[in-house]
C-alpha cells in the first residue's frame, strides 16, 4: 500500500517513513492472508487496509516509536476479520459460498417428492423381505453402492457368485415392485 493511498491525517505524520510503511504493509497483508477465511479472500485487501489504519493511529499516538510483533499483527488481523464477518452477518451480505448453499436449498425435493420417496423406500424394504436371504444381502449391499467385488468380499464368496446373487436379487426386486404397480 502506498503512502499516497492513506488518509490525509496519517500521510502527514512525520513519524513514519516510506520504507517502514512498506514493510509494515507487507507484514499486515501476510497476517491478513493467514487469518482470512476463503469466503472473504476477495476482501483481504480491504481488511488489510483497515488493520493498517488501526496500526497507524497507534503509531501516530506513540509518535512512531513503536514496533509491532508478528503476534500483535496476527491478533489485529484476526480482530478486523472477525469484525468484517460480523458486519456481513448483520447486513446479510451474499457471497459465492452462500449462493451455492442457496442453490442446494432450491434444488431440494419438495415435501410431495419426499413423501413419495419414503413410500418407495418402504415398498423396496417390503420387497427385500421376500427375497432369498443370500440374494437379499447382496442386493442390499448393491443398493448401498458396493461394487460386485466388494459384495463378494463381504459375503466371502467368489465374485461370479456375488454377481449372480446381485443380478437375480435385483430381478426379484423389480418383479416385486412391478407387481405393486411401481416401475423402477
Amino acid at each position: 500500500m502506498a503512502v499516497g493511498n492513506l488518509p490525509q491525517e496519517v500521510r502527514h505524520s512525520q513519524a513514519i517513513d516510506e520504507e517502514a510503511m512498506a514493510e509494515l504493509s507487507r507484514r499486515v497483508r501476510a497476517a491478513v492472508r493467514r487469518s482470512c477465511p476463503p469466503f472473504l479472500a476477495a476482501q483481504a485487501d480491504d481488511i488489510a487496509q483497515n488493520v493498517l489504519l488501526q496500526l497507524l493511529k497507534i503509531l501516530k499516538s506513540d509518535e512512531g516509536k513503536r514496533s509491532f510483533s508478528s503476534m500483535y499483527l496476527m491478533k489485529a488481523a484476526h480482530g478486523v476479520t472477525v469484525d468484517e464477518i460480523r458486519r456481513r452477518n448483520r447486513r446479510k451480505e451474499q457471497t459465492g459460498m452462500e449462493e451455492k448453499i442457496l442453490e442446494q436449498e432450491l434444488s431440494a425435493p419438495n415435501p410431495e417428492e419426499e413423501t413419495a420417496a419414503r413410500s418407495l423406500g418402504s415398498e423396496i424394504r417390503d420387497c427385500l423381505k421376500g427375497i432369498v436371504p443370500s440374494r437379499r444381502v447382496a442386493v442390499t449391499l448393491h443398493l448401498l453402492g458396493c461394487p460386485v467385488p466388494e459384495v463378494a468380499r463381504r459375503l466371502g464368496c467368489p465374485e461370479k457368485s456375488a454377481d449372480n446373487r446381485v443380478y437375480r436379487g435385483m430381478k426379484n426386486l423389480r418383479e416385486c415392485l412391478e407387481s405393486k404397480g411401481l416401475r423402477p
